[in-house]
């Protein structure tokens, strides 16, 4: 009797692990996302300063032309004065190139000790979607 237990049991197992349904392929093309690789960063910048740091930008595929895309502010999520901050608000990736970085340059003019963020990201076309953004603290 224990034998068959043990054969139910197993068999049971198999039943349960052994799935009827398939893996179907997505069919649907996928869109390219760009977004910034470099999700946060901080500058501490003195009064009267200047600091610059790089951030970096990746393709999910490369393209066989140069695409320029457009470099943002997310409104909503940032709290530092424009005084504060200059970034390439453009940016080129070199054709069947998947990368590419902009310089980022905080100023000392009116930071506070604990910083304010900047958000950037990457503006969306019909071409691609913006991936993660970046978000940088600058302070004193």
């Amino acid at each position: 009797m224990k034998k068959i237990n043990i054969i139910f049991a197993i068999v049971a197992l198999a039943l349960i692990t052994i799935s009827c349904e398939t893996y179907d392929d997505y069919e649907k093309p996928r869109e390219i996302v760009v977004g910034f690789t470099t999700s946060t960063a901080t500058l501490t910048v003195a009064d009267g300063e200047e600091k610059t740091t790089t951030l970096n930008i990746f393709s999910s595929e490369a393209t066989n032309a140069d695409r320029t895309l457009n470099v943002v502010v997310v409104e909503g999520d940032t709290e530092l004065a424009s005084e504060n901050y200059t970034f390439d608000s453009t940016v080129t990736i070199p054709a069947n190139e998947r990368e590419a970085s902009i310089e980022f340059t905080g100023f000392g003019v009116s930071l506070t000790e604990e910083g304010e963020v900047v958000t950037l990201r990457i503006q969306r076309d019909g071409s691609y979607v913006s991936g993660g953004p970046a978000a940088v603290t600058v302070k004193n």
